[in-house]
């Protein structure tokens, strides 16, 4: 098939949207020199707030056909956290010192009341003049600014260059073994990661047919999402951890009868850590419909590696390891085991994509050797640039060249494990703990919301877990169950177990509970109101 027959279709219900990808190229260009026309100019940097897939896709290429450098920015998705939203609108608006931003209407007042400048509407710029000038970009100009999500630290703007992209794209090609016969569905968001990369500029580039679903119909119908993957005969599809949960809790009987997922032959799983239960539960439950165990594939990546940095093999399915006790003791070294009571099971990343070199630095600062566990650094072609307007940071993070990723983890047999991460890592009486761990022990519990668990030490080495409840939940109870689970699990007793209301936790924009955010917000008694237990009485 030809471009003018393949393309990217957005979906809004029912009924879909097509655009060819000839098409798609001619508008992003004619938009580009709309941009133009309207005083964009090569270098400067342009904030895209846009909801809808189409404007926001051809409006993106249009930015990098002007010369323009995107700086995607998601809409804030409730208004209840508007306040949050402002802040980080305001964090990235003083990093990048944009010139423009190009928004919905909906969002104008919005930006003008957190950084004092007006937007530019999509259909204004679309109805402006197209004599403008289109740039053929270098290899080593930024190609786009991807601010990270925010779940250890505030938002920076990580500089992804066009060589950046073009050499992960072409790594995670290969592993991936994409081809003209793939069909790609997703419905993350197209403003960082996953979303952006890997299922919006990936087929573009490699002109693979993909369907977008819009983000906000998946929050209010998770099973659209097999729906479409059914509808279209799906091949590849990307989520975290907790949307393979939702599709395990939310997938009726019926639902699976009428489902055919025999296609999916690349199920990804990233962003968040990857729990073995989930996954596999997700396998059993969708096996009706067709779906293939070997298509699940767990990996690793991160927004200043461009994104990909390792991936399981094609058909390999879920592969785990088994490790003595609950952490690696002070050496860190692995000791894997057979499962069984007391051990802890982790999910390997496979390999790393081609072009990539990976070292574990152990806590002493040496390098470590196979199966110890340490901080994760990796060198390659896609390690970003650097953070914008940040020059001591990026030193710190990109410094020799190697990538410093903030991420604790091992090899094991030519496979990349991540354990967590540095800044999130629970001290306790001296002892480190990791936070997945304790958060996980109260997976199943009736009155607490699954994956609303956040586990942190205070600065004089106290456990404390914050979670949210359901509202016929009782929060004195839930409070005795966390501690006992948790000491029955991890072996240790958390000293002090709060309880709030549903929607309290701080999240990213992707959805990731931050426990930096959290731990702050405790230390200044932010949850004192909400707390309908008090401080759980968990000693």
């Amino acid at each position: 098939m030809s471009s003018t027959t393949r393309g990217f279709t957005f979906v809004s219900g029912d009924s879909t949207d097509f655009l060819s990808f000839a098409e798609l190229k001619a508008a992003g260009e004619d938009f580009g020199r709309r941009l133009a026309s309207a005083g964009f100019q090569r270098g400067d940097r342009g904030i895209l707030m846009l909801s809808g897939q189409r404007e926001f896709i051809v409006a993106f290429i249009g930015m990098v056909r002007a010369g323009v450098i995107p700086v995607p920015v998601f809409p804030p998705a409730m208004l209840t956290r508007i306040e949050a939203y402002r802040e980080r609108l305001r964090s990235i608006h003083s990093s990048c010192e944009p010139r423009h931003i190009v928004a919905d209407e909906a969002l104008f007042d919005i930006c003008v009341e957190a950084v004092g400048a007006k937007p530019i509407g999509y259909a204004e710029i679309a109805d402006g003049e197209a004599t403008g000038e289109l740039v053929e970009p270098e290899g080593g100009e930024p190609l786009f600014l991807q601010y990270t999500s925010g779940s250890t630290a505030g938002p920076k703007g990580v500089v992804v260059t066009h060589d950046n992209l073009l050499e992960n794209l072409r790594a995670m090609n290969e592993a991936l073994g994409t081809s003209e016969r793939d069909r790609f569905v997703s419905w993350l968001p197209l403003y960082h990661d996953m979303g952006l990369i890997g299922c919006m500029l990936g087929p573009l580039v490699y002109e693979i047919p993909a369907w977008f679903i819009p983000p906000y119909d998946f929050a209010r119908r998770p099973t659209s999402w097999l729906d479409w993957m059914s509808r279209v005969s799906g091949t590849f599809s990307y989520a975290p951890n907790f949307a393979y949960e939702l599709i395990t809790r939310r997938a009726t009987d019926e639902q699976l009868a009428g489902w055919d997922l025999s296609a999916w032959r690349v199920a990804g799983i990233g962003a968040e850590p990857i729990r073995p239960r989930t996954i596999r539960e997700f396998a059993e439950r969708l096996a009706p419909a067709g779906f293939d165990a070997a298509a699940l594939t767990p990996s690793y990546g991160l927004a200043e590696g461009t994104l990909g940095v390792a991936f399981t093999r094609i058909g390999e399915g879920l592969r785990t390891l088994s490790v003595a006790g609950a952490d690696f003791g002070e050496d860190g070294v692995v000791h894997p085991v057979e499962a069984g009571s007391g051990t802890r099971e982790l999910v390997s990343c496979g390999r790393l994509l081609s072009g990539w070199d990976i070292r574990i630095r152990a806590a002493s600062g040496e390098l470590a050797a196979e199966a110890v566990e340490g901080r994760i650094e990796i060198h390659g072609g896609s390690v970003a640039r650097g953070y914008w307007g940040a020059p001591e940071l990026t030193e710190e993070t990109f410094g020799d060249g190697w990538l410093r990723t903030g991420d604790l983890g091992f090899v094991y047999e030519n496979e990349v494990y991540v354990t967590g991460r540095t800044k999130d890592m629970v001290i306790h009486h001296g002892r480190k703990y990791h936070p997945t761990d304790i958060e996980w022990a109260c997976l199943g519990l009736e009155g607490i919301r699954p994956d609303h668990v956040i586990a942190f030490s205070t600065p004089d080495e106290k456990l404390v877990v914050v979670a949210e409840h359901k509202p016929a939940a009782s929060p004195p109870d839930l409070a005795r169950q966390i501690a006992t689970r948790v000491r029955g699990s991890v072996g240790v007793t958390p000293d002090d177990v709060v309880l709030v209301r549903p929607g309290t936790l701080p999240k990213t924009s992707s959805g990731k509970l931050r426990r930096a955010a959290c731990r702050d917000a405790y230390s200044h008694n932010a949850y004192s109101h909400n707390a309908l237990a008090g401080h759980g009485g968990a000693k």
